[in-house]
């Protein structure tokens, strides 16, 4: 009996064996046919997509801006444009430069205060839609945050340039020396994410570098000029701004008629803007003010090209030369009034596609509209906000 038990259990081990081994080659060859399956469905969804992507072309003059435009597979960054303007040395104010260029219905776009991760890109989306090169301001401790925004600014062949580091006016503006550092670390950020030896070396005062009454940092400020210039930097303001950081809140069309009523007639329009976080109706309005441009027959550039012409009239520059001294002859003046006028009003603290070569847009009017004209009275004082 003890032999026929022991039997009786190897011959249950055995069988109990069997179907384990049977489970498990089973349990394999499901496993298997199962990630066959999948590597079938992927090859499948990605020859789909493949066949449903649209073609890599652009409009140059759509309006529809909820349309999304395939980047280049490869950016290539714009060579920055050398023209005969003035060395900084000698006259920095580069909006002053373009005004007395002798060009003609050209627009500088420009945007300050960013990048940020959720407005730069669709300003930069709806420029590449229109053609159009812009200049962009950027704050240095905000390229250091998003380094991948700021260099997609300059790989997508736009200005990048110099709004301070830290945009702090009370820090920046407590002494020429603190002014000077702030730049210069800016413009070690800019470096480091273009990957240039000597970018353009271009300042926007945060505030605006105007002269006025109304602002308590405006004595500094004109110090800082000349410090600017002992160190190479030109700076810009601007002569039209969407009024996109004064004020209430506006639209898209509020922004547009904003700036239409504000202008003055000028062949040479620096328009300010903002790509800050809070700004999304300046992305709205962006088409809008990109259409009033080409309608009016402008073509749009950066602010490193400006081809100056010297004329014959002696006119004086912004540190006592005259530019007669500068390159034999002087430009004639053409100084829009909002200069004397219009008061940077960016938003104070930082913590409150294939292109043509010279970066104009490609689509042209059949007719131009009327420019509209002020008279200087009607701009008012100047417009600070801290």
């Amino acid at each position: 009996m003890s032999s026929a038990t022991e039997f009786e259990m190897r011959r249950r081990e055995r069988r109990r064996r069997e179907r384990l081994r049977k489970k498990r080659i089973r349990a394999a060859i499901l496993l298997i046919a199962l990630i066959g399956v999948i590597v079938i469905i992927g090859v499948a969804i990605s020859t789909c997509a493949k066949r449903n992507e649209p073609d890599d072309q652009t409009d140059g003059a759509a309006t529809n801006v909820t349309e999304t435009t395939p980047a280049p597979a490869v950016p290539t960054a714009m060579p920055t444009v050398t023209s005969a303007i003035p060395p900084a040395s000698q006259q920095n104010n580069l909006l002053d430069i373009a005004e007395e260029s002798g060009q003609t219905k050209r627009v500088y776009l420009t945007f300050d205060d960013g990048p940020t991760e959720n407005i730069t890109p669709q300003v930069l989306d709806v420029l590449r839609r229109y053609n159009v090169k812009a200049t962009f301001f950027e704050v240095g401790s905000l390229i250091q945050a998003n380094p991948d925004m700021a260099r997609r600014v300059y790989e997508e062949g736009h200005l990048i340039a110099n709004h301070s580091n830290g945009h702090n006016y009370e820090k920046l503006y407590a002494s020429t020396e603190t002014f000077i550092n702030e730049i210069n670390e800016c413009y070690e950020n800019i470096k480091t994410v273009t990957g240039e030896a000597e970018p353009f070396k271009l300042v926007r005062f945060p505030g605006g570098s105007y002269d006025s009454d109304a602002d308590s940092y405006s004595p500094i400020k004109q110090q800082c000029k000349q410090t600017l210039a002992e160190y190479g930097f030109y700076y810009c303001d601007w002569n039209a701004l969407t009024g996109d950081a004064e004020g209430r809140t506006k639209n898209a069309q509020q922004l547009l008629d904003y700036m239409i009523d504000n202008m003055y007639e000028d062949d040479n329009v620096v328009v300010l803007m903002h790509d800050a976080a809070t700004k999304q109706a300046t992305v709205d309005a962006l088409p809008l003010v990109i259409q009033y441009f080409i309608d009016n027959g402008y073509t749009f550039h950066r602010l490193d090209d400006i081809e100056y012409q010297s004329s014959s009239s002696d006119t004086s520059v912004s540190d006592g030369t005259s530019s007669a001294d500068l390159s034999g002859a002087s430009p004639s003046p053409s100084v829009s009034p909002s200069n004397d006028t219009s008061e940077d009003t960016d938003s104070g603290d930082e913590n409150s596609e294939d292109t043509d070569s010279d970066g104009t847009s490609t689509p042209t009017p059949a007719t131009a509209a009327p420019r509209p004209t002020m008279p200087p009275e009607s701009q008012g004082g100047p417009i600070i906000i801290n």
